[in-house]
């Protein structure tokens, strides 16, 4: 309240702006005798000024005396710091489907557990500078975190399909695992990666580090029999073995310390398509022992085995392939039978490209426009279509006529492989992974499709459980082109 004095009496109240002072004129001068009066402050405001500076200066203190107390009891009301969300691009499906969008602290996957173990997940900014903690939220953080999107290869159509027919055969035979995957031929591009068992993203907290696992890219394991093409792919291209040769097979053969079995029934000579129609292992250790060591290793190494599949979008791992400097006569037989190695299953996927595509290895690819080495020549084209008509051969044989795709020529080749146990240093004898790889349509394939089973329960084996799932996919496919598909020019080595 101001003070009303003659000076300011009847003024004019203030109406806004900046306050005029008026100068004194230049001549003025004080009034002799005038006297100063300056009005003393009572002693009482004096006073009670002072008491109120009491509590303006305790107060702060006391708030946050009080902050700290229920800080340390593991509680506060007091409000949060208000968070910047930080920009972060999108992922996309090949056809434009939003996977994951939204700011890294409140990342949401709108399709829910689809392509989640491939996808990944954000979180809290790590101490190497990333948001990403999974898959490829992960590994394409840097490009993300740039706020631009991500476009993958995947199909959502195909790629749903792919996980409803694994999650449904997983289930009906109590399997602790499984994956797959569709490789374009051609392209490399992954058209759908399955994992079993999965996980919802948009709740990563509750899922198990065996749900977030990748298997198609990350899932290794031993094979078994889905490898003899390879070998005997390499022995036609070596000039080691003729494709109109008939193979010795017994129904047992002793190599080093090991016995080895055959377990469908078949003639003691068989030509070179049988060998890979009844899966003999017999007359494929016979074949394989054909190569020097360093030879057979040399061709698993060549089809993309105990190596990087040189992809960087997406983590994946080389599996096994042994120096074969360290072979014993036995290891050179199992190697030759997709036993003592281990692979992804998008390793097999890359290795059956080879045969697809006439002969020329192509690097898969999960992300639209990455940059890959080029494709490079593995076998001659003759020779990968020897093995497409073997492969075909195959699926007119015994159990998996009932696995191939109507109205579609098919390739394909099982494997049923013991699985082995490190805590217990052996191989159970009931535990076995079930692989069926194949390809469609075999004069010209425009799809290599690889399933894996862990360890599924009963009395199973991969022609009448893994190849069925492979049926089931492959009809998908077959339907989503809408029409059977027209021949195109494959890719060639540069």
């Amino acid at each position: 309240m101001a003070l009303i004095t003659p000076s300011n009496a009847g003024a004019k109240p203030f109406r806004g702006g900046a306050p005029r002072v008026r100068e004194p004129a230049a001549d003025a001068r004080p009034r002799a005798g005038a006297r100063r009066v300056e009005q003393a402050e009572p002693a009482s405001i004096r006073l009670k000024r002072s008491w109120l500076l009491v509590p303006a200066t305790l107060l702060p203190l006391l708030v946050a005396l009080a902050g700290f107390t229920l800080q340390q009891r593991g509680f506060t009301d007091l409000p949060a710091m208000p968070v910047e969300q930080v920009v972060r691009g999108r992922v996309l499906a090949s056809d434009g489907t939003v996977l994951a969008e939204g700011a890294a602290g409140e990342r949401y996957y709108p399709l829910g557990g689809l392509a989640a173990p491939l996808l990944g997940f954000t979180g809290a900014l790590q101490p190497d500078g990333r948001y990403g903690l999974e898959g490829v939220e992960y590994t394409l953080d840097r490009t993300l975190a740039s706020g631009r999107d991500v476009t993958l290869t995947l199909d959502p159509v195909l790629q749903a399909a792919t996980e409803s027919h694994l999650a449904a055969a997983a289930v009906e035979h109590s399997a602790e695992s499984g994956a797959a995957v569709i490789l374009e031929v051609g392209t490399g591009r992954v058209l759908a990666s399955a994992s079993y068992p999965s996980y919802d993203p948009n709740a990563w907290q509750s899922a198990s580090r065996g749900q977030m696992l990748n298997r198609p890219f990350q899932q290794v394991y031993e094979p078994g029999s889905v490898i003899k093409p390879l070998v005997v792919a390499g022995l036609l291209q070596d000039g080691l073995l003729s494709p109109t040769e008939l193979v010795d097979a017994p129904m047992t053969l002793r190599v080093g310390t090991k016995t080895f079995r055959d377990v469908a029934r078949h003639d003691p000579l068989l030509s070179v398509p049988d060998v890979l129609a009844y899966s003999s292992n017999s007359a494929m250790i016979a074949l394989g022992a054909r190569f020097q060591p360093a030879q057979l290793h040399d061709w698993m190494w060549r089809f993309g085995l105990g190596h990087g599949v040189d992809q960087t979008s997406a983590s994946s791992r080389s599996g096994i392939l042994n120096d074969w400097a360290t072979w014993v006569p036995q290891d050179q037989a199992s190697n030759s039978i997709g036993q003592n190695l281990s692979v992804t299953p998008l390793q097999i996927a890359a290795a059956y490209s080879v045969f697809a595509n006439d002969g020329v290895y192509v690097p898969p690819t999960v992300v639209e426009g990455e940059t890959l080495p080029a494709p490079h020549r593995v076998l001659a084209p003759e020779v990968a279509q020897a093995i497409r008509s073997m492969l075909s051969h195959v699926m007119d044989t015994g159990g998996l006529r009932q696995s191939r795709i109507p109205g579609m020529s098919v390739g394909g080749k099982t494997g049923t492989a013991d699985v082995y146990d490190p805590a217990a240093g052996t191989y159970p004898p009931d535990d076995y992974a079930l692989t069926f790889a194949g390809m469609f349509p075999v004069e010209k394939p425009k799809v290599v499709v690889v399933v894996m089973l862990m360890k599924p329960q009963g009395d199973s084996t991969s022609t009448y459980v893994a190849a069925p799932i492979f049926r089931a996919i492959g009809s998908e496919v077959v339907a989503h082109w809408g029409v059977a598909p027209v021949a195109e020019a494959v890719a060639q080595a540069r």
